[in-house]
């Protein structure tokens, strides 16, 4: 098994970390993070021709946004 630089070792902890993190944010705030990213990339798929279609969502009331139960 090959062993890992202490680099790339910082580097997957700091993913590892960073998607815990992610995942434990509230409903709300991950739905604003991908607006975000949908923000950020619309610009780049016109430039190519591609239709897109950046969710149109009312962010102040998603305050109140609670998700359902499994």
């Amino acid at each position: 098994m090959e062993i890992l630089n202490p680099e790339m070792t910082r580097l997957l902890t700091a993913k590892g970390t960073r998607r815990r993190k992610l995942a434990a944010l509230p409903f709300p705030d991950k739905v604003r993070a991908v607006l975000q990213l949908q923000r950020m990339v619309a610009p780049l798929w016109r430039a190519r021709g591609k239709q897109v279609r950046v969710w149109k969502i009312d962010e102040p009331a998603m305050r109140n946004v609670t998700p359902h139960a499994p």
